[in-house]
């Protein structure tokens, strides 16, 4: 019964980080999507990893067929991200996009749970787009201090120009922590959790993470989530089983690495 459960929950984490990478990236400007090859191929003129990317594989050509058109398709100026999650097929694409040259950037756990939550914190949505703006540019700040201003602002507007809805604890113009949710068919997506440096430690984050479950058993759904390993004991606390994995290649001639 378990095992039913996970690979349900498994199948609804899958759907919504297909469904919210997707929303991301048509928030910018001249993204295009074409799906005629057994995948989801991305292509837009921001240098961001969802403006360039290859996903939900449902192919029933060779691991190694679709992982050579993929190398080809890398050969651009901003590369080729590949995600791979469990339910792709053909089966054994992540080792043929190795062979093929890819590297593997990142594997994510995905994470889900039906747990009731509860609201022990005031949350504040932003709706009006100056206010969306202005929370995406937070999350940006926080998740990516290092890259350029350029890409940080990019990721601000495709964050603010997505169908999540956004929200904060403190006020709007120096936020304490923020957090997405996206809501799929199947599931609410909890993506961009994010607290202020300086009140980390404070149980903020977890009970966002309550809140976030309140609002899901409301709508009679789950939340899924990916998070680094180093996180998932925490999720763990909170309710949350891992159901999946999520795994990122890239792929560029000149071994670029600066793209979000």
């Amino acid at each position: 019964m378990e095992h039913g459960l996970l690979t349900d929950l498994g199948h609804v984490a899958r759907e919504n980080v297909l469904h919210t990478y997707l929303d991301l990236a048509l928030g910018l400007p001249e993204t295009h999507v074409r799906e005629d090859q057994g995948y989801v191929r991305v292509k837009g003129m921001w240098p961001l990893s969802f403006c360039h990317y290859a996903a939900n594989f449902r192919s029933d050509r060779t691991a190694t067929d679709i992982a050579a058109e993929l190398k080809l398709e890398s050969k651009t100026k901003d590369g080729l991200w590949v995600f791979v999650l469990q339910g792709d097929e053909p089966y054994g694409l992540s080792g043929a996009l190795l062979e093929q040259g890819f590297h593997m950037r990142q594997c994510l756990s995905q994470m889900a749970t039906r747990a009731i939550g509860e609201f022990d914190i005031e949350l504040c949505e932003a709706t009006e787009a100056d206010e969306r703006l202005r929370i995406g540019s937070f999350m940006a700040e926080q998740f990516f201090p290092f890259s350029p201003a350029e890409a940080r602002h990019l990721v601000a507007r495709s964050t603010a120009a997505s169908l999540a809805r956004l929200f904060y604890v403190g006020p709007l113009t120096a936020p304490h922590a923020a957090m997405m949710l996206s809501r799929s068919e199947g599931a609410v997506g909890l993506y961009n959790l994010c607290v202020e440096f300086s009140r980390r430690s404070a149980g903020i984050g977890g009970s966002m993470v309550r809140a976030a479950q309140a609002m899901a058993h409301k709508a009679g759904v789950p939340v899924t989530l990916q998070c680094h390993a180093s996180l998932r004991k925490w999720y763990q606390a909170l309710g949350f089983s891992q159901v999946g994995n999520l795994n990122a290649f890239f792929s560029h001639e000149t071994g670029r690495t600066d793209i979000i």
